[in-house]
């Protein structure tokens, strides 16, 4: 079947979209978050997209929607049981005997990539809308364990949810499409996303720990090279305890109300950059975060740090030196890193002079 991409119709406004401007380490960050809509279809066919659930999109006669409500990647494009290459007008298939088959009368779509920041400021926001039509299936591909996690704080959408196996074809009598509060690219998410997490994943009760570093031992991209030293120094000097650094203390598998209750205590986080992160809107108000990141990202990544304007934290971001590309993920933004241990030391008792 040949289909175009079309671009996404106007919805019903849930959110507006919202200009956001704010500073952290002396560098000024300003973006538009777009507005989340509910875009309804009708008489059409939902697919399941990619292998990894991107481009999950709505077939409409000879047009195929996307825009807004789906993650869109190269490999989303090329990788797909539907399609051998989705650009432009494309040839879908849509009536293999392989595809898992469905109906529905009218329901919403939810297929998403499972990857962690995407999920909790991307994904879950959009409960807000799932709850203008309350009672109607959301239809989702197989939750992972931290999503499950994260949907115990919310039964009546758990209660609704409709798994479907993949790849999926859904035929829809109506389907309604929820486009995101964020722009993937850089992390440039909505205000309200990051409120509403901190209104609802809220911790039963608080851990032991002040001070807590996370490691990103456990990734291939963006490792901190001289983590030993780093580790040695925040411990000796600042007492902080060490987490993610082996299987002992790995947050990988740790439930999300442990890590929630984890930073809900503690009043100062380093980190490098990246998903570990994710939760620093659980941190009580004038909590300290450090991270570091790639000078060439400093300036443009606004995944977590915007979690501070919102969250009225103290975050400081230092430069770390790059080093080598991992192969398995070749772009410069995954190098690993090197930090230089007298600028966190001076940064950390700044921020902690700072506050007091």
């Amino acid at each position: 079947m040949l289909v175009t991409e079309t671009t996404t119709p106007k919805g019903i406004e849930v959110k507006p979209s919202e200009t956001r401007s704010y500073s952290v380490s002396d560098r000024n960050f300003s973006y538009t978050a777009p507005s989340c809509e509910i875009v309804t279809f009708e008489d059409c066919i939902l697919t399941s997209g990619s292998w990894e659930h991107g481009l999950a999109g709505i077939v409409k006669e000879d047009k195929f929607y996307h825009e807004r409500f789906t993650k869109d990647a190269n490999n989303f494009r090329i990788k797909s049981p539907f399609w051998a290459s989705a650009r432009g007008t494309f040839n879908i298939d849509v009536e293999s005997d392989y595809f898992y088959n469905y109906q529905v009368d009218e329901a919403f779509t939810w297929f998403n990539i499972g990857q962690y920041w995407h999920w909790f400021f991307e994904d879950l926001p959009l409960i807000e809308a799932f709850r203008e039509i309350p009672d109607i299936p959301i239809i989702t591909n197989t939750p992972l364990q931290f999503q499950l996690d994260s949907l115990d704080f919310f039964p009546d959408i758990k209660n609704r949810l409709m798994v479907v196996e993949s790849p999926a074809i859904v035929k829809c009598k109506k389907v309604h499409a929820v486009t995101y509060p964020a722009i993937s690219y850089r992390g440039k998410v909505a205000s309200w996303a990051v409120n509403f997490l901190r209104e609802n994943l809220v911790p039963e009760e608080e851990a032991e720990f002040k001070r807590v570093y996370i490691s990103r031992n456990d990734a291939i991209a963006r490792n901190v090279k001289n983590e030993p030293a780093v580790i040695d120094m925040l411990v000796d000097e600042f007492d902080f305890v060490p987490f993610n650094t082996h299987k002992t203390n790995s947050m990988s598998g740790m439930p999300l109300k442990e890590k929630l209750k984890l930073f809900a205590t503690a009043d100062i986080i380093v980190s490098p950059t990246g998903a570990g992160l994710t939760h620093t809107h659980a941190m009580k108000p004038n909590s300290i975060v450090v991270d570091f990141n790639h000078s060439f990202e400093i300036t443009e990544e606004c995944g977590w740090n915007n979690i501070a304007d919102v969250c009225d934290l103290n975050w400081h971001t230092i430069e770390a030196e790059t080093k080598e590309i991992p192969e398995e993920r070749p772009k410069p933004k995954n190098a690993h890193m090197e930090v230089d241990i007298d600028k966190l030391r001076q940064t950390l008792q700044y921020a902690i002079a700072e506050r007091t």
